[in-house]
Protein backbone atom coordinates (compact mmCIF):
# COMPACT_ATOMS: atom_id res chain seq x y z
CA UNK A 1 0.00 0.00 0.00
CA UNK A 2 1.47 3.44 -0.82
CA UNK A 3 0.35 6.40 1.32
CA UNK A 4 0.40 9.82 -0.34
CA UNK A 5 -0.32 12.81 2.15
CA UNK A 6 -0.92 16.12 0.93
CA UNK A 7 -1.73 19.57 2.93
CA UNK A 8 -3.42 22.36 1.63
CA UNK A 9 -3.28 25.77 3.68
CA UNK A 10 -2.56 23.76 6.87
CA UNK A 11 0.69 22.37 8.53
CA UNK A 12 0.00 18.98 10.17
CA UNK A 13 1.98 18.17 12.63
CA UNK A 14 4.17 15.03 12.92
CA UNK A 15 1.66 13.37 15.44
CA UNK A 16 -0.85 13.96 13.27
CA UNK A 17 0.71 12.90 10.21
CA UNK A 18 1.42 9.26 12.21
CA UNK A 19 -2.04 8.76 13.13
CA UNK A 20 -2.91 9.36 9.60
CA UNK A 21 -0.50 6.38 8.26
CA UNK A 22 -1.55 4.13 11.04
CA UNK A 23 -5.33 4.55 10.40
CA UNK A 24 -4.47 3.88 6.86
CA UNK A 25 -2.81 0.96 7.40
CA UNK A 26 -4.94 -0.38 9.66
CA UNK A 27 -7.70 -0.45 6.47
CA UNK A 28 -6.18 -3.31 5.43
CA UNK A 29 -7.88 -5.65 8.06
CA UNK A 30 -11.00 -4.71 6.46
CA UNK A 31 -9.95 -5.96 2.54
CA UNK A 32 -7.50 -7.88 1.49
CA UNK A 33 -7.08 -6.54 -1.42
CA UNK A 34 -6.78 -2.78 0.10
CA UNK A 35 -3.15 -4.15 1.51
CA UNK A 36 -1.88 -4.55 -2.61
CA UNK A 37 1.32 -3.19 -2.98
CA UNK A 38 -0.79 -1.68 -6.19
CA UNK A 39 -3.09 0.21 -3.85
CA UNK A 40 -2.71 3.98 -3.70
CA UNK A 41 -3.92 5.86 -0.84
CA UNK A 42 -4.26 9.53 -1.01
CA UNK A 43 -5.25 11.37 2.31
CA UNK A 44 -6.02 15.26 1.51
CA UNK A 45 -6.22 17.80 4.47
CA UNK A 46 -7.02 21.32 3.67
CA UNK A 47 -8.51 24.43 5.51
CA UNK A 48 -10.57 27.08 3.68
CA UNK A 49 -12.19 29.78 4.97
CA UNK A 50 -16.20 29.14 5.00
CA UNK A 51 -19.28 30.56 6.80
CA UNK A 52 -19.67 27.58 8.72
CA UNK A 53 -16.23 27.31 11.37
CA UNK A 54 -17.12 23.89 11.52
CA UNK A 55 -16.44 22.76 7.90
CA UNK A 56 -13.14 24.61 7.62
CA UNK A 57 -11.42 21.42 7.66
CA UNK A 58 -11.59 19.11 4.83
CA UNK A 59 -10.12 15.75 4.68
CA UNK A 60 -10.77 13.38 1.89
CA UNK A 61 -9.54 9.88 1.28
CA UNK A 62 -9.04 8.27 -1.62
CA UNK A 63 -8.00 4.07 -2.36
CA UNK A 64 -7.25 3.38 -5.77
CA UNK A 65 -7.87 -0.25 -5.33
CA UNK A 66 -7.90 -2.78 -8.13
CA UNK A 67 -10.92 -2.08 -10.21
CA UNK A 68 -12.45 0.32 -7.97
CA UNK A 69 -12.01 3.97 -6.56
CA UNK A 70 -13.29 4.37 -3.59
CA UNK A 71 -13.68 7.67 -1.29
CA UNK A 72 -14.57 8.97 1.53
CA UNK A 73 -15.00 13.00 2.36
CA UNK A 74 -15.97 15.07 5.52
CA UNK A 75 -15.80 18.72 6.58
CA UNK A 76 -15.47 19.91 10.36
CA UNK A 77 -13.63 21.66 12.71
CA UNK A 78 -10.34 20.84 13.08
CA UNK A 79 -8.23 18.17 11.35
CA UNK A 80 -8.53 15.11 14.50
CA UNK A 81 -12.25 15.42 13.89
CA UNK A 82 -12.17 15.27 10.53
CA UNK A 83 -10.03 12.56 9.69
CA UNK A 84 -11.79 10.02 12.48
CA UNK A 85 -14.92 11.08 10.22
CA UNK A 86 -13.62 10.24 6.90
CA UNK A 87 -11.99 7.32 8.36
CA UNK A 88 -15.22 5.81 9.54
CA UNK A 89 -17.00 6.93 6.75
CA UNK A 90 -14.55 5.12 4.36
CA UNK A 91 -14.93 1.62 6.44
CA UNK A 92 -18.90 1.78 5.45
CA UNK A 93 -17.50 2.02 1.42
CA UNK A 94 -14.87 -0.64 1.97
CA UNK A 95 -17.15 -3.06 3.19
CA UNK A 96 -19.25 -1.93 -0.30
CA UNK A 97 -16.06 -2.86 -2.13
CA UNK A 98 -15.74 -5.99 -0.77
CA UNK A 99 -19.80 -6.96 -1.10
CA UNK A 100 -18.95 -5.97 -4.79
CA UNK A 101 -16.22 -8.14 -5.13
CA UNK A 102 -18.30 -11.13 -3.99
CA UNK A 103 -20.64 -10.32 -6.75
CA UNK A 104 -18.14 -9.91 -9.75
CA UNK A 105 -17.18 -13.47 -12.43
CA UNK A 106 -13.49 -14.14 -13.20
CA UNK A 107 -13.96 -11.16 -15.66
CA UNK A 108 -14.45 -8.49 -13.28
CA UNK A 109 -17.98 -8.15 -14.57
CA UNK A 110 -20.83 -6.99 -11.91
CA UNK A 111 -23.23 -9.88 -11.89
CA UNK A 112 -26.36 -8.06 -10.57
CA UNK A 113 -28.15 -9.37 -7.01
CA UNK A 114 -30.85 -7.59 -7.76
CA UNK A 115 -32.93 -4.55 -10.20
CA UNK A 116 -32.70 -1.08 -10.56
CA UNK A 117 -35.80 -1.10 -8.13
CA UNK A 118 -34.45 -3.24 -5.75
CA UNK A 119 -31.37 -1.72 -5.51
CA UNK A 120 -33.03 1.39 -4.34
CA UNK A 121 -33.73 -0.17 -1.32
CA UNK A 122 -30.34 0.60 0.13
CA UNK A 123 -30.21 3.12 2.82
CA UNK A 124 -27.05 4.94 3.46
CA UNK A 125 -26.23 7.23 6.50
CA UNK A 126 -27.34 10.81 5.48
CA UNK A 127 -24.45 13.07 3.24
CA UNK A 128 -23.25 15.95 4.86
CA UNK A 129 -24.26 19.21 3.41
CA UNK A 130 -21.75 21.43 1.54
CA UNK A 131 -20.68 24.59 2.89
CA UNK A 132 -23.46 27.14 1.36
CA UNK A 133 -21.20 29.03 -1.16
CA UNK A 134 -23.06 28.91 -4.82
CA UNK A 135 -19.46 28.51 -6.69
CA UNK A 136 -18.24 26.12 -8.74
CA UNK A 137 -14.75 24.55 -6.97
CA UNK A 138 -14.39 21.49 -8.59
CA UNK A 139 -14.44 20.46 -12.47
CA UNK A 140 -13.75 16.89 -13.73
CA UNK A 141 -13.46 15.50 -17.10
CA UNK A 142 -15.28 12.03 -17.91
CA UNK A 143 -12.95 9.37 -19.36
CA UNK A 144 -15.06 5.86 -18.65
CA UNK A 145 -17.01 5.06 -21.56
CA UNK A 146 -16.81 1.25 -20.59
CA UNK A 147 -20.74 0.45 -20.72
CA UNK A 148 -22.52 -0.68 -17.56
CA UNK A 149 -25.70 -1.28 -16.29
CA UNK A 150 -27.66 0.71 -14.22
CA UNK A 151 -26.73 -1.08 -10.96
CA UNK A 152 -23.19 -1.10 -12.12
CA UNK A 153 -23.61 2.71 -11.67
CA UNK A 154 -25.18 2.54 -8.71
CA UNK A 155 -22.54 0.56 -7.22
CA UNK A 156 -19.25 3.26 -8.57
CA UNK A 157 -21.21 6.09 -7.56
CA UNK A 158 -21.41 4.73 -4.04
CA UNK A 159 -18.07 3.39 -3.81
CA UNK A 160 -16.67 6.81 -4.31
CA UNK A 161 -19.06 8.46 -1.85
CA UNK A 162 -20.63 11.07 -4.78
CA UNK A 163 -24.66 12.03 -5.31
CA UNK A 164 -24.09 11.07 -8.69
CA UNK A 165 -22.72 9.66 -11.37
CA UNK A 166 -22.31 9.94 -15.41
CA UNK A 167 -21.70 6.28 -17.20
CA UNK A 168 -22.56 4.72 -20.45
CA UNK A 169 -25.65 2.94 -20.28
CA UNK A 170 -25.30 -0.69 -21.42
CA UNK A 171 -29.03 -0.92 -22.36
CA UNK A 172 -30.04 2.15 -23.67
CA UNK A 173 -26.80 2.77 -25.38
CA UNK A 174 -26.91 6.27 -24.24
CA UNK A 175 -25.17 8.32 -21.38
CA UNK A 176 -26.74 8.73 -18.86
CA UNK A 177 -26.88 10.53 -15.36
CA UNK A 178 -27.47 8.18 -12.25
CA UNK A 179 -28.45 10.29 -8.33
CA UNK A 180 -29.15 9.58 -5.25
CA UNK A 181 -32.69 11.31 -4.26
CA UNK A 182 -33.27 13.15 -0.70
CA UNK A 183 -35.49 10.14 0.50
CA UNK A 184 -33.06 7.75 -0.44
CA UNK A 185 -34.14 6.28 -3.52
CA UNK A 186 -32.14 6.81 -7.12
CA UNK A 187 -32.73 8.46 -9.84
CA UNK A 188 -32.15 8.21 -13.58
CA UNK A 189 -31.57 11.40 -16.06
CA UNK A 190 -31.20 10.63 -19.48
CA UNK A 191 -31.10 12.84 -22.62
CA UNK A 192 -33.99 12.82 -24.97
CA UNK A 193 -33.12 12.01 -28.70
CA UNK A 194 -35.21 12.91 -32.09
CA UNK A 195 -37.70 10.19 -32.09
CA UNK A 196 -37.89 9.40 -28.74
CA UNK A 197 -41.93 8.65 -27.71
CA UNK A 198 -43.29 10.96 -25.12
Amino acid sequence: MQINLVAQNITLGERQKKTIEEKIQKLQKYADRIGDESTEVKVEISHTKTKKADDSITCQITIFAPRAVIRSETRKADVDLAIDRAYGKLITQIERYKARLHRTDKRGKLMPASTLEEATQIQEEPVEEPFEVPTIVKRKRFSDSRPMTEEEAIERMELIGHNAFLFNNSETKRYSLVYRRDNGFYGIIEPKMPGDEE
